[in-house]
């Protein structure tokens, strides 16, 4: 009974206190005219009799915004956005309710920011590209990856900030790939909403930032087709791309097709391995070559209609590859016979996403996603010399299975935004290996979180909590549960207009792959071999950054220096362990990880048509394997240089060596330079890139039993000639739909890097 009248009575404080300041404040909600949120506007409060102001800040992610006031009487609002008329109103304190504004005629690619300024909000930077960002490239992808925060990854294509972490890409709040950003117009887009530490409903994904684009469109019918592509003339190697779409006030339909393709002939393996007993293997390398495709096709449905949103997406995947390679062995300097690798994999996959959301007259909103996802791989490894002897094999047969479910309330609550979710998955592996062993494993996660975002003054902060629970029931039968609590927080201090100073801390977690929680084997000489475990565990770890970010007026300076630590109780990294006369590369927990990082990010527009990018990233890992002390330092340097004058556009992008590590391995990565020129006319652009990668990638290990050196040079890409063509044709335009709040998606086909060709 005491504890209900405190608690009733701390209750009526809260509320008192909330009512007594809600007159010192004005606060209220920005739009567009159809209703969407605005983020990121202008809201300027000034004297009503000389119009001096007093206060500022930004709409956030909802539109909402909040002003302190230290006196009662009328004030003037001012708000201003890009793309949009500038509008006021007077006031007093209290809530001013929504305020609609109305899109300027002018287009955005037409307009120049004069002095866009830096917009943060709790753990989101809010960024409107210019009209310079507007004409790079050919496609929103390209526009992003221009901007200093972001780059492409030269060997894999994904999406990654400027020191290195992989981005999630949402569009318009639905979770997506990269390759569909190509589908968007660098005009289509409304803002840039860019969490340099992932919020709470992302935390137990594997990735290191959350990009997502808001898009802008009006009231037609729109037809659409855009064909985007890259393919070289020096060697079989291409990118292509082609999507149609119509959509109107109720429905959207698009089908898209995607094609990434390499026939490389001028490939070299060259391979060391020194055991204890003084016996070493030399592979030299002859000749190799790679074959592989990855195809994605994607049929999509959406009907908006009132205040409800249906989508559903059927999408198949298939990505067949071999490589081979032929050496001559020496075995302990003496020449032995022509040896031959050949690794041959293949995945297949069909997906059904089905999203449901319905937003309530309050604005609050529900959304529900499902998706089902089977997937079909194999993967055949054979090594083998010329007399037959000393054959080794593996072949691999995967079928999954897997089940993601999320449902996602978003509110307001005390004048700041709530989210509060719940996500499912389970996956069900089946593996067969060469000798019709059967492996089963069986995950399960469950996901709570909620996540809490507000502002007082010129501080934002996100509080977000998760519990995150993994079951698992692995090959060999055993069943674990493995619980931990993800808290987040982040604090986010506007000093001024161009800068600003955050803090995020956070708890994060790493799943493995359900194709390394199997034993299967992969041999890469005749007494080694990579190997799964079944006993591998989920891991969880410790991360704290702090970074200051100044962007000058006219975006000619923009800097953004910081320092992390990561601390991992334990993580999984690869080992190597003897097993008798052999020796196996496993990944196991390793105890007591640190990792000491710090980058700096500079953008410098000396003249209206040049843009220089240079980056670095520092990392410094301290650990101790059962074979070695590592202390590592990993020094990552880069620049990116752009010129844009007129229809024309020059980029290019330099990446210096560097060393990184995993357990006891190392891998080196050599210099490597991109440059593409490009010419628009209209609907249509033309040009040509040009990609060289001289030095080979080495994968080494040395250890007090064991040694062994692994390089692979990719001669198609010392010098790479591509021409690129791009066709962009729009009639119309559509009505701008609700986003989705959930996007799900499984990508985990059972396959793990090593049995993978590549």
């Amino acid at each position: 009974m005491v504890a209900r009248t405190l608690t009733t009575l701390w209750f009526a404080f809260v509320i008192s206190l909330i009512s007594g300041n809600a007159q010192n404040r004005i606060y209220g909600t920005v739009t567009d005219l159809p209703g969407s949120p605005l983020a990121g506007v202008d809201c300027v409060l000034a004297n009503l009799s000389d119009t001096v102001a007093i206060a500022h800040t930004l709409t956030d992610s909802k539109g909402t915004f909040s002003l302190n006031v230290d006196e009662d009487g009328q004030f003037l609002l001012k708000f201003s956005c890009l793309g949009y008329q500038p509008q006021q109103l007077t006031c007093k304190g209290g809530n001013v309710g929504v305020v609609k504004l109305t899109e300027s005629i002018q287009n955005l690619s037409e307009v120049t920011v004069s002095a866009q300024g830096l917009r943060s909000f709790g753990n989101a930077d809010i960024i409107l590209l210019d009209r310079r960002a507007r004409q790079m490239g050919n496609n929103a992808l390209e526009a992003i990856s221009s901007l200093p925060q972001f780059r492409l990854s030269t060997n894999s294509g994904e999406l990654l900030t400027a020191d290195g972490k992989i981005v999630l890409v949402l569009i318009d709040g639905i979770k997506r790939s990269v390759r569909e950003l190509m589908l968007l117009k660098a005009d289509e887009i409304k803002a840039l909403h860019y969490y340099s530490n992932p919020p709470a409903r992302f935390a137990h994904e594997k990735i290191g930032a959350v990009l997502d684009v808001a898009t802008k469109r009006t009231n037609k019918r729109q037809y659409s087709l855009y064909l985007d592509t890259k393919n070289s003339i020096t060697t079989g190697y291409g990118t292509n791309l082609i999507s149609t779409s119509y959509s109107d006030s109720l429905n959207k339909v698009s089908a898209a097709y995607f094609l990434d393709y390499r026939h490389l002939n001028r490939n070299t393996m060259e391979n060391r391995y020194v055991y204890p007993d003084d016996v070493t293997n030399d592979y030299k390398g002859l000749s190799g070559k790679y074959t592989g495709a990855y195809h994605i096709g994607q049929l999509f449905y959406q009907r908006f209609q009132n205040s409800n949103l249906f989508n559903i997406t059927l999408e198949y995947r298939k990505s067949p590859a071999t490589q081979q390679y032929s050496q001559q062995l020496l075995r302990t300097g003496t020449l032995e016979d022509t040896n031959h690798r050949r690794l041959q994999s293949d995945f297949s996959s069909i997906s059904a996403n089905i999203y449901f959301g319905h937003t309530f007259r309050k604005g609050n909103s529900l959304s529900v996603n499902v998706v089902n996802t089977y997937f079909k791989s194999n993967s055949n490894n054979n090594l083998t010399n010329a007399s037959g002897t000393g054959t080794f094999t593996n072949v691999v047969d995967n079928k999954s299975y897997s089940l993601i479910a999320e449902a996602l309330y978003t509110d307001k609550l005390w004048h700041g935004n709530i989210q509060i979710g719940a996500y499912y998955q389970y996956k069900n592996l089946h593996q067969i290996d060469g000798a019709s062993n059967l492996s089963t494993v069986n995950t399960q996660k469950e996901y709570l979180y909620a996540d809490y975002t507000n502002q007082w003054g010129a501080l934002s902060y996100n509080l977000g909590i998760g519990v995150e629970n993994n079951r698992y029931r692995t090959a060999t039968k055993a069943i674990a549960n493995y619980i931990l609590m993800r808290p987040s927080v982040s604090l986010n201090y506007q000093l001024h207009k161009h800068s600003s100073l955050r803090l995020t801390s956070s708890i994060a977690s790493a799943v493995p792959n359900v194709g390394q929680l199997t034993d299967s084997r992969t041999i890469v000489d005749e007494r080694f071999y990579l190997q799964g475990n079944s006993n591998l565990k989920p891991y969880h770890f410790y991360r704290t950054e702090l970074c200051f970010q100044y962007a000058s007026a006219n975006n000619i300076w923009f800097v953004k220096p910081s320092i992390s630590h990561s601390y991992y109780p334990s993580k999984n990294m690869t080992v190597i362990f003897a097993d008798g006369s052999d020796f196996v590369n496993r990944i196991v927990g390793i105890r007591h990880v640190n990792e000491y990082g710090a980058s700096l990010v500079l953008s410098c527009r000396p003249f209206s048509w040049l843009t220089l990018q240079p980056y670095y990233n520092y990392l410094f890992s301290k650990y101790n394997t059962p074979n070695q002390c590592v202390n590592h330092n990993l020094n990552n340097v880069g620049i990116s240089c752009q010129v844009v004058t007129g229809k024309w556009q020059f980029i290019t992008n330099h990446n210096l060596p560097m060393t990184t590590v995993d357990g006891d391995v190392f891998e080196k990565h050599g210099y490597n330079a991109n440059a593409s020129l490009t010419y628009r006319i209209g609907a249509v652009t033309v040009g040509a890139m040009f990609i060289y990668n001289p030095d080979p990638s080495k994968i080494y290990a040395d250890t007090p039993s064991f040694h062994f050196v692994e390089k692979t040079r990719w001669g198609n890409f010392k010098n790479l000639m591509a021409l690129t063509f791009v066709y962009s044709l729009t009639k119309g335009n559509s009505r701008r739909h609700m986003g989705k709040n959930i996007n799900n998606r499984d990508n985990d086909s059972g396959l793990t890097k090593y049995n993978t060709a590549k």
